[in-house]
């Protein structure tokens, strides 16, 4: 699974982190919903949390796409940055992915916080013999890094990409007082 080397990519910044990151964050990702996915995965501890969803009959072993929304405690807070994560996450996949493709990151503000979108085509992963593709939007919160990933484990239609975009731009970052509709409902039961 190449979009599991987000955590990888990761690791160098969030180390710093690990001892004094809170159990529960006071921001989330908020997005619209995924009534057709369903969580195959999830976990939260003191440095994160994660939540991976997928089509119902499949697992997070084998999947055909799967959405997945990651927090990383305390990054940002420490000084990290995301063009720090994005060059950890690169690096990860010149061995995870040789030959991979991914243009240069869009430079967005979520919430009035720093934010990057990029897209990544894997033409073959060598773990699973196929082709992975994904896009995904990285957000420096205030204290906390988010990520919230789309992929796909063959190249995505027009279709299926129009549809992956949508969803990330519903992305938001939240807070306690955050009005955004996709915040009212809380961060995800991983993270209580």
């Amino acid at each position: 699974m190449i979009h599991a080397r987000i955590g990888l990519g990761l690791s160098a910044l969030a180390a710093t982190s690990l001892a004094a990151a809170p159990p529960v964050s006071s921001e989330w990702l908020g997005q619209a919903p995924l009534p057709e996915l369903v969580i195959g995965f999830q976990r939260a501890e003191a440095r994160g949390m994660i939540v991976e969803r997928i089509p119902p009959g499949e697992t997070v072993e084998q999947w055909s796409r799967m959405v997945t929304v990651q927090r990383f405690a305390d990054v940002i807070a420490r000084g990290g940055t995301l063009d720090e994560w994005r060059g950890h996450f690169l690096d990860g996949l010149r061995t995870g992915c040789p030959g991979f493709r991914g243009g240069e990151p869009t430079q967005l503000t979520v919430a009035g916080r720093p934010a990057m979108a990029l897209r990544i085509d894997c033409p073959l992963n060598p773990a699973t013999g196929r082709p992975e593709t994904f896009l995904l939007l990285a957000i420096a919160g205030h204290s906390d890094l988010h990520i919230a990933q789309i992929a796909f484990r063959h190249v995505p239609s027009e279709a299926e990409t129009a549809w992956a975009r949508a969803q990330l731009a519903s992305v938001t970052l939240c807070t306690p007082v955050a009005s955004a509709g996709v915040c009212r409902s809380g961060p995800e039961a991983v993270e209580r």
